[in-house]
Order: C-alpha cells, then structure tokens, then sequence
C-alpha cells in the first residue's frame, strides 16, 4: 500500500513509500561501545526529519558519555508505513529503545523536525530525562501541532502541500539540500546526507500532543545555530518563545552541526551530561 509522506525539508514535497514493520534495533555509541548493558547516564540522540540514527555517527565519538541514537519509526532499523508514523508512535519508540538499553537517567538530545517528538518524550518520561536539549529544533505550541508553530501563510502553504495526493511524489535534489542544509556544509558532506537521507511522515507536522507533563524544575537548553537556512535565525527565537525556562547556547553552525562541526557540538553537550 502506498502512503503519503513528506520528501523535503521544511515544507516542500510530498512521497510515497513502502516499509515493512520489523523489530527495533539500539545503536550504541560513545566510550562504552562494548554493549547494552548500559545503566549510567547517556545520552538519547533523535534525529530530525528525512534523517535517521546515522546522522549522529560523526557526533558520538566526541562524546565523553555512552550514547544511544535512535531510529524513529519508518527509519533505518525501524521500517514502517509513514501513514502509521505519528507523534506518539515516535514517543512510544524512543521509549521501547530506551528501556530496551536499560536507560534510566539520560540526556535528552532532539536536532530539528525531532522537536516533534523529543519534548513529548520527556513530558512522558521526566524522572528519566536528566536534561532536555534541542538543537535547532522546530518546536509545537503546547496542545499543538509543528504547523501551528510557523505564520500564517506559510501555514497555508505548508497544508497544501500537505494535503497533495501521493502521486505528486517528487525526489530530493542536491540543489535544494544544499540550500537548506548548507552553510557550512562540504559538497563531500552534502553527498554524505544525499546518499541517506529519506522520506518523512506528514504527521510530524500535523499531530497535535501535550507536553503537559513536563516539569517547570527540568533544565532544558535551546541549541541556536546562526548559519541554519532550514531554521532560519528569527524562526529559532519564536520555537523559544514557545518553551519557557530554556537556557541558550549558540554555535555558527548551519543546520546539521553533528555532521560538519561535531567536536563543537559535544563540547556543548559533555559539560550538561557531567553536571546533570
């Protein structure tokens, strides 16, 4: 059966593409690669949109802490029908990786598209999450849906192109990753994400979900990258607007930081996984 998914970040294009449903699979990473035995703090790496665990590959070396980054459903080790990939099917798949690697306080680490997710993730774990870390990421108003997030017209924009039959299926080009995915990406990386990037589901966009349950006491940072053509400076302040609390750190960075300067990237996050 053919499912309607988006090809093109941010609001570009819409795919179909077939998966398969399969068991999880947990990648590790970071100084204790030996195994899944893990139960000191981590860090939960979520991908961002059309991305899978692999965009994390550069990043985990550098960190001074195990490292766990997951596929979300319809990715990777995670095949599914990107109709049945929502919100909370995502929220429910970090958790399953989690408690599959016996993960019990952790560093909640979200790039991107993942701020669909990774807030909810920790609004419905908190006594997990350690600390909440978004990087560059496109947040949801509270009750909301990631659409409801951006302007007016580029809301009505971005449902037409959502509401698109799949037949109006388009591949990803290289002259579009590097305009939104650029800034301080090497063609030589460009070709990298080329080679393994995907298709994503529209309800990363639409679904509505609460974060309720997230506690004003956890620490929570905001990763604002100044080279981001995907998430544009002023886009970044209002997703802060929309999270209170958050401490700021910057980089200048275009918008995949773990895969062109991921040394910077852990230098912010191994202080937060040492003192949290």
């Amino acid at each position: 059966m053919q499912s309607t998914v988006l090809q093109f970040p941010v609001i570009q294009r819409i795919c179909a593409r077939e998966s398969i449903s399969s068991p999880p699979e947990i990648f590790m990473g970071g100084p204790d690669r030996g195994g899944l035995h893990m139960s000191v703090d981590a860090f939960v790496l979520i991908h961002g949109g059309f991305h899978g665990a692999w965009c994390w590959d550069r990043l985990i070396p550098h960190l001074q802490k195990p490292a766990l980054a997951v596929d979300l459903p319809g990715r990777g080790k995670h095949p599914a029908d990107m109709e049945e990939v929502t919100v909370e099917a995502c929220v429910r798949s970090v958790i399953a990786d989690m408690d599959a690697a016996g993960l019990e306080r952790v560093v909640l680490v979200g790039h991107s598209l993942g701020g669909a997710t990774t807030p909810v993730v920790a609004a419905q774990i908190p006594e997990r999450v350690a600390h909440l870390v978004l990087v560059s990421c496109i947040l949801a108003p509270d009750g909301g849906a990631v659409i409801d997030a951006f302007p007016e017209e580029t809301r009505e924009l971005m449902r037409r192109r959502l509401g698109e039959s799949a037949e109006a299926a388009s591949e990803m080009d290289e002259a579009t990753h590097r305009e939104l995915l650029g800034g301080d990406m090497s063609e030589q990386d460009i070709r990298w994400v080329l080679e393994h990037v995907g298709p994503d589901s529209k309800h990363l966009f639409t679904d509505r979900a609460s974060r309720a349950g997230l506690p004003d006491s956890m620490p929570r940072t905001y990763v604002r990258l100044r080279r981001d053509n995907a998430v544009p400076w002023s886009l970044q302040e209002d997703m802060i607007a929309l999270l209170p609390g958050l401490q700021i750190e910057e980089l200048d960075s275009g918008h995949n930081v773990m895969v062109t300067q991921p040394e910077e990237l852990a230098r912010l996050l191994n202080p937060i996984a040492e003192k949290d």
